[in-house]
C-alpha cells in the first residue's frame, strides 16, 4: 500500500490518476477537494499495489473539517508500506512542508519525496532546496504531463516489501453502494457498518465528495461498501467538484449489486429521494431502503405513519425491504446484513423453466389474459432469459395486446411465488419465432 500525502493543492489526486492510469480521483484547481482517503488498485512492472489518495494536510488550521481530513491522511500513513510526500516545486519549501516532513519522519515508514509541477530542466535544477526536508533525494515530476512518472514508479515498486506467499482465498464479494440526499447520515451509516471512521462526518451538507470504497469481511462473507456524495438536484449542481461527485455516485450505482437508499426519517421521503429510487430501479440494482435517524422518530407516536408514507411514496420500489435504523446509536443495524444478503441472492437468482411454466398455467386458469378488438392475448410459455436483475420472457401471439395492468399482475404473481424480494425484475412479452419469421414475409 502506497499513501500519497502533502499540503492541499500540490497535485496529489493528479498523481494518483497518473499512477492508476485512469481518472478516478476528483481533480480541481480549488484546494481541499479530496477529503476522505480513497483507495485504488495500481500495477507497475508486474507488481500490484494499492495507492491511497488523501486530503491535504494543513497543520496550522483550526477548522474541525480540516483536522478531520488530516486524521484521515495520517490514518493512511499508518497503514501504508510506503509514504509518498508530495510538494509543489514552483512554490518552494513552506513552513507546512517542513512540519509535515517532521511528522512523517517520526513514523519510521519508508518515505519518498516527490517534487511536482517540474515541467522543464530549469525547474528540475531547483529541486535541491527540497533536501532541507531531510527525506533524501527529491523526485522531480510533472503529474499533469507525465514527466518522469515511469522513473518514479520504478522507485516505488523497488521500495515496496516483497509480497507474502500466503495462499489467496477467493471469497465472492457483494458490492454495496450507500446513496441518498446530502446530510441524511450516509457517511455515519457507512462508518457504523465498517466499524471505523473511513468517511468524514459533519453536520455540513456535502462533506463527502468522492466515492469511498472499503472491504469488510464478516461471518465468512466479503462486502465492498461504497460511500458516496449527497445526490443533489441537477439545478443545484455547480460546475466542477459537485458535478464530478455526482458522476461518481452514478458510477457507484453502476458498480453495485445492492444499493442502500438512505432516507432521513425525520423529514420523510422527498421528491429527490423518489428520483434516486427511480434511478436505482432503472439501473436494475437490488435495493434496501434505510430509514435513518429513527432514534429521533421513536417515541413521537408517528413511527407507523412515517413508515406507511415512505412505502406509499416509494411504491414503485415496493419490492425493497424497508428498515428503520439509527446509524448514530447503532439501533437496527444488525438487520442490514441479512437484507443485503437476501437482496443480492435474489438479484442473481435463476428460476427453473418448469417452475415458471407451472406458474403460468395457474395464472391463465385463474385470470385469463385480456381481449382487445376481438383478439385475445395467448401465452405459450415463459423462461428466464438472464439474471442481475432477473428477466422473464413470456412468448405470446401478439405482445401489443397486453396492457400495463396485466404485466403488473404477472409481476405480482412472480413475486408471490418466488423469492424476489429486494430486486427489480424485467418482464418482456415476445412473439414466438414462427410468428416473427412470418411477420418478415
Amino acid at each position: 500500500m502506497v499513501a500519497v500525502v502533502g499540503r492541499p493543492n500540490v497535485g496529489k489526486s493528479t498523481l494518483v490518476n497518473r499512477i492508476v492510469a485512469r481518472s478516478e480521483a476528483i481533480v480541481e484547481k480549488e484546494p481541499g477537494v479530496t477529503r476522505d482517503r480513497n483507495y485504488f488498485m495500481a500495477s507497475w512492472r508486474g507488481r500490484d499495489f494499492l495507492v491511497v489518495d488523501t486530503g491535504g494536510l494543513d497543520p496550522d488550521s483550526g477548522e474541525e473539517l480540516v483536522r478531520a481530513i488530516g486524521r484521515q491522511a495520517l490514518a493512511a500513513v499508518q497503514e501504508a508500506d510506503l509514504v509518498v510526500m508530495m510538494v509543489d516545486a514552483r512554490e518552494g519549501v513552506t513552513a507546512a512542508d517542513l512540519e509535515i516532513a517532521q511528522v512523517l519522519r517520526k513514523t519510521g515508514k519508508p518515505l519518498l519525496l516527490v517534487a511536482n509541477k517540474v515541467d522543464n530542466k530549469r525547474l528540475e535544477e531547483g529541486v535541491v532546496e527540497w533536501y532541507s526536508l531531510g527525506m533524501g533525494d527529491p523526485w522531480p515530476v510533472s503529474a499533469m504531463h507525465g514527466r518522469n512518472i515511469g522513473d518514479l514508479l520504478d522507485a516505488v515498486v523497488e521500495m515496496l516489501p516483497e509480497p507474502e506467499g500466503a495462499e489467496v482465498v477467493d471469497i465472492p464479494e457483494t458490492v454495496v453502494a450507500v446513496v441518498g440526499r446530502p446530510n441524511v447520515g450516509k457517511s455515519t451509516l457507512f462508518n457504523a457498518l465498517i466499524r471505523e471512521e473511513r468517511s468524514i462526518t459533519s453536520e455540513v451538507p456535502g462533506t463527502t465528495r468522492d466515492a469511498v470504497d472499503t472491504l469488510l469481511e464478516m461471518d465468512g462473507k466479503r462486502y465492498r461498501f461504497i460511500d458516496t456524495a449527497g445526490w443533489r438536484r441537477r439545478t443545484r449542481i455547480k460546475e466542477g467538484v459537485e458535478y464530478y461527485s455526482l458522476v461518481r455516485v452514478w458510477r457507484a450505482i453502476d458498480r453495485a449489486q445492492v444499493v442502500l437508499l438512505v432516507v432521513d426519517a425525520t423529514m420523510g421521503v422527498t421528491d429527490q429521494d423518489q428520483r434516486i429510487a427511480a434511478r436505482i430501479k432503472e439501473d436494475g440494482r437490488a435495493c434496501v431502503v434505510v430509514l435513518n435517524k429513527w432514534d429521533l422518530v421513536r417515541g413521537t407516536g408517528r413511527g407507523e405513519e412515517i413508515l406507511m408514507d415512505a412505502r406509499e411514496k416509494l411504491r414503485f420500489v415496493n419490492y425493497a425491504r424497508f428498515l428503520r435504523v439509527s446509524a448514530l446509536t447503532g439501533a437496527g443495524l444488525l438487520k442490514l446484513f441479512p437484507a443485503i444478503d437476501d437482496a443480492r441472492i435474489n438479484w442473481s437468482s435463476r428460476v427453473q423453466t418448469s417452475h415458471l411454466n407451472d406458474l403460468l398455467h395457474r395464472i391463465l386458469s385463474q385470470s385469463p389474459p385480456p381481449t382487445r378488438k376481438g383478439k385475445r392475448l395467448q401465452f405459450y410459455y415463459v423462461t428466464q432469459a438472464r439474471t442481475s436483475p432477473p428477466q422473464f420472457v413470456f412468448f405470446v401471439n401478439h405482445p401489443d395486446l397486453a396492457d400495463a395492468s396485466y404485466e403488473r399482475y404477472l409481476e405480482h404473481k412472480l413475486r408471490e411465488t418466488f423469492p424476489l424480494e429486494g430486486t427489480p425484475i424485467r418482464i418482456i412479452l415476445r412473439p414466438r419465432r414462427a410468428q416473427r419469421d412470418s411477420g418478415r414475409t
